[in-house]
């Protein structure tokens, strides 16, 4: 909403923030347990570090934690994952935190950022009791933890260490016991002239294009999506109709001539991709104005199918502007 009032917007964007952090979590482990490849796009790493200490902010002050950034105002931009990025600076951040604040109740991180021969740098320096000189080559081990059961899995730095691993990076301490740790991470500086391969979705583009109004059809079987998502594109200027299932929505295309369909790819019955081909028979125009919507990493079935028939699609949590 662009009426929001002034003292609360930037409330309403940290939840937002917040909310779209946990999305991106949730859809990288996903990935990881498919070997899906990650979503890559030129990134600004200062932005991730800042939003990543920003959303952190209530819990360092509530744990007396001073946080310091030295961020190259000249830093380059570079073709990565800003999901996975942020994922593993809020691990770090986080580590740093539980650790300083127990052995102290207080703490000072700095965070910096620089770049030097096409290579990016990252440290994160935090004053807390340190890292055994045994345990600095475990760390990174997937399981390896020196916390009380309950307290962690041992899964987030060796998350972390794949993930920089992916994007031809390295992740490394050093650390003395009682002088803290500081965590370095380097990323090569990609354009996206020599971006590699990336899971982005055909929607990609940023044209935009202007309204013109016109009748819509969308489908999902979830009834606060099918609320919020008719809302906004009502408030646009466009007529919209729902349906629930892919059944109702083969009947209502029957009857009705609609502009564009929004289709959940995953309905009770029929399926979204049912539904496209079904409309195939009714309406071979019509597949051509089709935008799907998932809410779970996509399979390679499903895929290959949005590739071959050039589909295009969005991801839950939605993307208002995107849409």
């Amino acid at each position: 909403q662009k009426d929001l009032p002034v003292e609360i917007q930037k409330d309403v964007e940290i939840i937002h923030e917040g909310a779209q952090r946990v999305a991106d979590i949730i859809k990288r482990l996903l990935s990881f347990a498919r070997q899906h490849k990650p979503q890559r796009s030129l990134t600004d790493i200062n932005e991730i570090i800042e939003n990543s200490t920003a959303l952190r902010k209530y819990s360092l002050v509530t744990s007396n934690i001073e946080v310091t950034t030295t961020l190259d105002p000249d830093l380059p931009q570079t073709v990565a994952d800003a999901g996975q990025l942020q994922q593993v600076f809020m691990n770090i951040i986080i580590n740093a935190e539980t650790e300083m604040k127990k052995a102290r109740g207080r703490g000072r991180l700095t965070v910096k950022t620089g770049h030097k021969d096409g290579i990016i740098k990252i440290s994160f320096q935090d004053d807390g009791p340190g890292i055994a000189e045994e345990n600095l080559e475990k760390i990174f081990n997937p399981f390896f933890t020196t916390r009380e059961v309950g307290e962690g899995t041992g899964l987030g730095l060796s998350l972390s260490y794949g993930i920089i691993a992916e994007h031809n990076g390295k992740l490394y301490v050093k650390s003395r016991p009682g002088e803290g740790a500081t965590f370095f991470i380097e990323l090569p500086v990609i354009d996206e002239e020599n971006k590699t391969a990336s899971a982005s979705s055909p929607d990609d583009g940023k044209e935009r294009v202007d309204k013109t109004g016109g009748r819509i059809l969308m489908m999902d079987d979830e009834p606060t999506v099918l609320s919020l998502i008719s809302r906004i594109i009502s408030r646009e200027g466009y007529r919209v109709e729902t349906a629930s299932c892919g059944e109702d929505a083969i009947e209502l295309i029957k009857k009705n001539s609609y502009d564009l369909v929004l289709s959940d790819i995953k309905l009770p019955g029929l399926s979204g991709i049912d539904v496209y081909r079904e409309i195939g028979r009714i309406d071979p125009s019509l597949q051509n104005r089709i935008i799907f919507i998932t809410g779970d990493v996509i399979g390679s079935d499903t895929a290959d199918f949005l590739n071959s028939n050039r589909a295009p699609y969005i991801t839950k949590p939605i993307d208002i502007a995107r849409l």
